[in-house]
């Protein structure tokens, strides 16, 4: 046991810390501002990751691992990534804390099982979890970059998270008594399984337009949520924007900001499991203080043969910089990606972002089959007109009509389908065998008056073919819980025992077996003749 008291004179804090096991054998431990470390120091001259306490040689030394203000032993100078023996009574000077070490002893191990236990015959969860609403912890909160944080989220009691890398979660959190829920990637790898970690990016309101509400939900984590806190995930693990089960032989992951986190998961999940894929990692970011998991990113880039990285800034940089700067162009995929034609495209950012690389690619005759983009979009705006208005010689267009099968109508449910993955990067869930009935027909047509009966409410609405039933839902002060309102995330797929529904264009979340068991989706579900749902 190591035993330090730290002293912060231009902050007044003095505290003491004690340096023992947490885990079975361990014998280092981390020292920084970062919440992963075992000690955190949180002055800001202290680095993330500042140093390092071993334990060798009955004897424990301190190593400075980089850290930009530097560390000082005794008033003497620590040499980079060199060991210096620790003393009772010797003085550590990291920034402007000053650690003594007061208590010196061999490391103690944890008591978590008795001495007639072994750790091979302690029972380990076997609950996997991909499906379903799920309560989960909060158990630690890593700040990336000034205005984004990592919340990593574990299930009590635990269970194992079994998902794909690049998938993502419906979050639902209570906001003014009210819950609401959003789609968010996991930037976690599933080769770690024992927690999940959602890394969100605080959202301001744009410049162009600075009345517009800044992100509700992001906002809210990033000031409320704490280490200890419980949310919920809603609906099971979701998309199908991945890389597998058919790994690529070459990827291209291309990102930027936030959008980096499901290109983290996918690269977290090659490193861990040593795939043999080769991987360029393409990033754009507006400042190197903006590139989340940088730190991480570089480590990767310097032990994996397989992974080369490239960031580009859209700012000009405050401090020297060597890499990429501008936007993302066809001169600079050419440079960075000269083998661009073999390789699997992942793309995530803002949909502007997308729009353009996918455009720079088409002019580039990049194979788009190989090409995948993942968004969880905006909301759209609810339709104010009460009647579709044609143009005398424009044709309406057209649109994909579902009704259930007779079965369905008379309540008889042949499936049980409580999976939700959903895409929202190609729109493609469907799969070869047994479609649904669907037919071509023109927007707002109908055999009979549209309307929805909201069963469990008890209420029928007159529709009028361009409003969705989640809209009408909201218009009477029925629930139904939604996420992104684009039909990508499948948050508001509620039941419908019978009538009909068309889509402006097939919806990502909705799969072949959700339409054989009778699921619309409500945010972009429009009823064409008489529709009865489970709400």
């Amino acid at each position: 046991m190591l035993k330090l008291k730290s002293v912060n004179f231009e902050q007044q804090q003095f505290q003491i810390h004690q340096l023992s096991q947490s885990r079975s054998g361990q014998m280092e431990w981390m020292i920084g501002r970062n919440s992963t470390c075992d000690l955190i120091l949180t002055n800001p001259e202290v680095s993330r990751v500042h140093g390092q306490i071993i334990y060798s040689d009955e004897t424990y030394h301190f190593i400075d691992v980089g850290s930009t203000a530097g560390s000082l032993l005794n008033g003497e100078v620590v040499p980079a990534n060199q060991k210096q023996a620790l003393h009772a009574g010797d003085l550590l000077q990291l920034g402007e804390t000053f650690l003594y070490v007061e208590e010196l002893s061999p490391p103690e191990p944890i008591s978590l099982i008795s001495q007639s236990d072994s750790i091979a015959e302690t029972p380990l969860p076997v609950n996997q979890w991909t499906a379903g609403d799920l309560t989960v912890r909060c158990c630690r909160i890593i700040e990336e970059t000034p205005d984004v944080k990592t919340f990593c989220f574990a299930a009590e009691p635990a269970i194992l998270f079994n998902y794909k890398p690049g998938q993502f979660v419906n979050l639902e959190v209570e906001i003014d008594g009210k819950p609401v829920i959003r789609s968010y990637s996991i930037s976690s790898s599933p080769s770690r399984p024992w927690h999940i970690r959602l890394t969100v990016k605080r959202v301001y309101s744009p410049a162009d337009d600075p009345d517009a509400p800044p992100g509700l939900v992001s906002n809210w984590l990033h000031d409320h949520l704490k280490v200890g806190d419980r949310i919920k995930l809603i609906g099971g693990v979701c998309g199908h924007f991945t890389c597998l089960p058919d790994l690529p032989a070459k990827l291209l992951l291309i990102s930027a900001g936030s959008g980096i986190t499901p290109m983290m998961s996918m690269s977290r999940w090659v490193q861990d499991t040593l795939a043999k894929s080769d991987i360029v990692f393409l990033h754009s970011a507006r400042t190197p203080e903006d590139i989340i998991f940088r730190r991480e990113l570089e480590t990767m880039a310097t032990q994996m043969s397989n992974f080369h990285l490239a960031v580009t800034l859209t700012q000009p940089a405050n401090h020297p910089w060597m890499g990429l700067t501008g936007r993302i162009s066809k001169s600079m995929l050419n440079l960075v990606v000269p083998d661009l034609h073999d390789r699997a495209v992942f793309v995530c950012g803002q949909a502007g972002f997308m729009h353009n690389i996918k455009a720079t690619l088409e002019t580039m005759n990049f194979p788009m089959q190989n090409y995948q983009e993942e968004s969880f979009g905006g909301r759209k705006k609810s339709i104010v007109s009460a009647q579709p208005t044609v143009s005398a010689n424009v044709e309406p267009p057209t649109t994909l009509l579902w009704e259930p099968s007779p079965s369905l109508i008379q309540g008889s449910h042949a499936h049980n389908h409580a999976n939700h993955n959903h895409a929202s990067h190609n729109g493609n869930g469907q799969h070869a065998s047994h479609k649904p009935h669907l037919e071509a027909t023109s927007a707002g047509i109908a055999t009979a008056d549209p309307a929805v009966c909201f069963a469990k409410s008890g209420q029928e609405v007159a529709a009028d073919g361009t409003t969705s039933i989640l809209e009408l839902a909201e218009q009477e002060g029925i629930e139904i819980r939604n996420a992104c309102r684009v039909g990508a995330c499948g948050a508001c797929k509620v039941h419908a025992r019978e009538g009909k529904v068309h889509y402006d264009s097939q919806p990502a979340a909705l799969t072949e077996k959700d339409r054989e068991a009778g699921y619309v989706l409500a945010c972009v579900a429009y009823p064409v003749d008489r529709l009865v749902v489970d709400a």
